[in-house]
């Protein structure tokens, strides 16, 4: 059933090439995280979302520090050594000082364009929306210039349902593997919500399609075994779920930002753009990236965990993501006087030797079977 989402996420380049041809769209990449694809829709473009890949770090060594974050560093890595010559133009968010830098970094190192989505560090819903007017304003603007075309309200609608129906596809999917532990593979599923980052949005609907019509016939597995909920901002290496497949546990929840974050977004509302953006960063689910104070993290993720059932919380620490940082020992604590398990694990996206990370999840495993 996930055969095809694997070849799509095994050869990125072909399948970026070949839709890239078909639709005749410029590829633009979208660095992390929460930009609406559906400005890069409605513009006539092909948005591709980079979340940092697993490629040895050696160029960007020169630009970044090695306590950066190996996502900005791998996607530069990316650009340095000729690997993205298909993307046309970068979009980015202002998630991090890292991100802000590195849009820097691109405008002085390449040719290609960069246009920038900035999220205001604003108390209230009208602050937001009045910073947000004119960032709106110029990303449009620079989306239309490296196009060649105008964002109409006929084209921004379709591209709202386009996309939201692509979300709401991953939510099926979310969906099954809360209500069916151990009925996907923790593999396959991210595999499957990975290889959307790269496809058109309506061949990636139409490979999701049939592949929940045919989970929601199927019944979860006898036997009891962890489930996990991991956390964190990015779900990749996607190589160490095949050692939890191996530990035997279950994922059944997460809370990552390219995770359960993008995919709780509901349709874009395009009637009043600048609401409906507004309303698309902040909501519905909180991130150590984005000051809302009136979405709290921490009774989120009591609540989620609650609701989802699971026996602890596995905290994914991607190294020196200085805001998942500063928030995850107080998660922990607040989980653990809810009488929640924690653990975490510290990744690097170029890491090729998992040993270290399998010994924590199995301990980990260990004390919730305990």
């Amino acid at each position: 059933m996930f055969e095809p989402f694997h070849e799509v996420v095994s050869n990125v380049t072909q399948n970026i090439l070949k839709h890239e041809k078909e639709t005749g769209r410029p590829v633009i990449g979208v660095m992390p995280a929460y930009f609406p694809m559906e400005l890069i829709y409605a513009a006539g473009g092909y948005p591709v979302q980079l979340w940092g890949n697993n490629l040895p770090l050696e160029k960007s060594d020169a630009y970044l520090q090695a306590y950066c974050c190996s996502v900005a560093r791998s996607v530069l890595e990316l650009e340095l050594i000729g690997g993205a010559k298909m993307v046309k133009a970068y979009a980015f968010t202002s998630l991090c000082d890292t991100l802000i830098n590195l849009r820097e970094i691109y405008r002085r190192l390449f040719p290609k364009p960069t246009l920038e989505l900035s999220i205001p560090i604003t108390r209230t819903v009208k602050a937001r929306e009045a910073y947000l007017e004119s960032v709106v304003e110029s990303v449009i603007g620079g989306l239309e210039k490296i196009t060649g075309q105008k964002i109409t309200p006929d084209s921004l609608m379709e591209a709202a349902h386009l996309c939201g129906r692509t979300r709401a596809l991953q939510r099926n999917l979310y969906k099954i593997r809360l209500e069916k532990p151990g009925l996907i593979g923790n593999h396959d599923f991210y595999t499957a919500i990975k290889a959307g980052f790269f496809l058109p949005a309506n061949k990636y609907c139409a490979m999701l399609e049939p592949l929940l019509a045919r989970l929601e016939n199927r019944s979860a597995p006898n036997g009891k075994r962890p489930k996990i909920l991991l956390s964190g901002m990015v779900f990749d290496p996607i190589a160490v779920y095949k050692i939890i497949d191996e530990l035997g546990a279950d994922i059944v929840d997460d809370d990552f930002a390219n995770g359960w974050r993008a995919a709780s977004k509901e349709m874009l509302q395009v009637e009043n753009l600048v609401e409906g953006v507004t309303e698309f960063l902040f909501n519905p689910a909180p991130c150590c990236c984005i000051y809302n104070p009136d979405n709290d993290r921490h009774p989120y993720l009591v609540n989620k965990v609650k609701k989802s059932g699971v026996d602890g919380v596995l905290f994914w620490y991607i190294k020196f993501c200085e805001p998942d940082a500063f928030d995850r020992p107080q998660l922990m604590k607040r989980l653990k006087d809810e009488g929640i398990p924690t653990g975490f694990i510290d990744i690097e996206l170029s890491m090729t030797n998992f040993d270290a990370v399998k010994t924590r999840i199995n301990a980990f495993c260990e004390i919730l079977e305990g």
